[in-house]
């Protein structure tokens, strides 16, 4: 199968999970014996041209009109301010990859991941191209403020696709609130490295030196956040949390990594509460991988996440982790909960600072329960949520689209 991926994020190029996804999906996809090819967003620091065993990578640099288009845009759209820039620049990257990929062709399928990549993916659809719109996340859920021309893309996209396919159950069904019928969406779950994040493969010495660069004593509790410093993320409401976990674990200390429009926020907390270390600079993945090994706990309590990637790092590092489990969360399909057979870690509300900290207390009452915890993560995690089983879900669905245009 020839294979078209519409994605703005793809090496060097990674701001999130979704390239992460694109990454490493495709490769997976490739020794399957599929042929990918990724239309993506270049800035002249990769090749325009790259073949990777099975991936094709064809970058195209945005050439935006804004001064001969601003004459044609609506009042709504001017209201982007400082974002039309990219909404510009967004425009010209479709245009340019639908092309390169209708030069191409004949693809057998092409896949929009997320609304970036859906203008391109619809205008394969009317060349004749069978389309999967890939949803990693909706605007209603990412924004306090919904664009509402965003809203009506995604809508647009999910009712032009052949399929539609989620990242979890739980976005799914928020999918089907919006109006999509349930029978067009199929939910298939990201995967993750588990060769990679392995906690046997840290080095005892590196991460003494890590221990130590940051301070932290041998009888310190290590709870670690990485993701995103932005309101839907919960961090807020982890700084407020915290000093209730310290009444009952007075060791405990909070590892924050990531950037976002929180930063300044964080950093000030941190100044003030004395327990709280902020580390705002790009991780390589080695370092990632350290600093979850590094972790006796980690904590992802976002009010909104369709999946959490996040999460299945730490769970393959064997760390058990506290994560929101309110409104559509992909997190609590990832993390079980105590109750459940073999628990990884709790579910809270990631909205209350309380249930935040009622839920890391839970976690660190029982040092021996918490290593089986992080155990019982990690064996999930080899189950159910390599990038192998991933491909092969996905391939199933994409099989399923072509042979119905047979």
């Amino acid at each position: 199968m020839k294979i078209a991926y519409f994605s703005n994020e793809y090496p060097p190029l990674i701001y999130g999970g979704l390239g992460v996804y694109v990454d490493n999906i495709s490769r997976e996809l490739a020794l399957l014996g599929q042929r990918v090819s990724v239309f993506a967003w270049g800035d002249g620091r990769a090749k325009k041209y790259e073949d990777f065993k099975g991936v094709e990578a064809f970058r195209e640099t945005p050439v935006p009109m804004r001064d001969g288009l601003l004459i044609f845009l609506s009042s709504q759209t001017r209201a982007w301010g400082d974002g039309l820039n990219f909404l510009l620049d967004l425009i010209s990257y479709n245009q340019l990859s639908v092309s390169r990929a209708l030069e191409e062709g004949p693809y057998d399928l092409c896949v929009a991941q997320d609304w970036l990549g859906l203008p391109a993916a619809m205008a394969a659809k009317e060349k004749g191209v069978p389309m999967i719109y890939h949803v990693h996340g909706l605007e209603i859920g990412r924004s306090g403020h919904p664009n509402p021309q965003l809203v009506e893309l995604e809508k647009r996209g999910a009712a032009t696709a052949d399929l539609v396919i989620t990242v979890s159950e739980a976005m799914k069904q928020q999918l089907v609130g919006m109006g999509i019928p349930e029978k067009k969406i199929r939910a298939c779950y990201h995967g993750v490295d588990a060769n990679f994040f392995d906690p046997g493969k840290a080095d005892p010495k590196k991460l003494q030196a890590l221990r130590e660069k940051y301070g932290f004593g041998d009888e310190d509790l290590v709870i670690l956040f990485v993701g995103r410093l932005e309101p839907v993320k919960g961090v807020a409401q982890l700084l407020a949390a915290m000093p209730l976990v310290v009444k009952t674990n007075p060791k405990a200390r909070l590892l924050i990594i990531g950037k976002g429009s929180l930063e300044t926020m964080v950093k000030e907390a941190a100044e003030r509460m004395g327990l709280v270390t902020l580390v705002t600079d790009f991780l390589d993945p080695e370092e990632k991988m350290y600093h979850y090994a590094l972790a006796d706990l980690c904590v992802f309590p976002s009010h909104y996440e369709p999946f959490g990637i996040v999460a299945l790092e730490a769970s393959a590092m064997a760390r058990p982790a506290v994560v929101g489990a309110s409104g559509t969360s992909g997190l609590k399909e990832i993390v079980e909960n105590p109750a459940s057979e073999r628990p990884t870690g709790v579910h809270v509300d990631g909205r209350r600072p309380e249930d935040i900290a009622w839920g890391i207390n839970i976690a660190l009452e029982d040092e021996e329960r918490l290593k089986a915890w992080g155990e019982n993560a990690r064996k999930r995690v080899l189950e159910r949520f390599t990038w192998g089983k991933a491909a092969e879900q996905t391939l199933a669905i994409y099989e399923e689209v072509v042979a119905r245009r047979s």
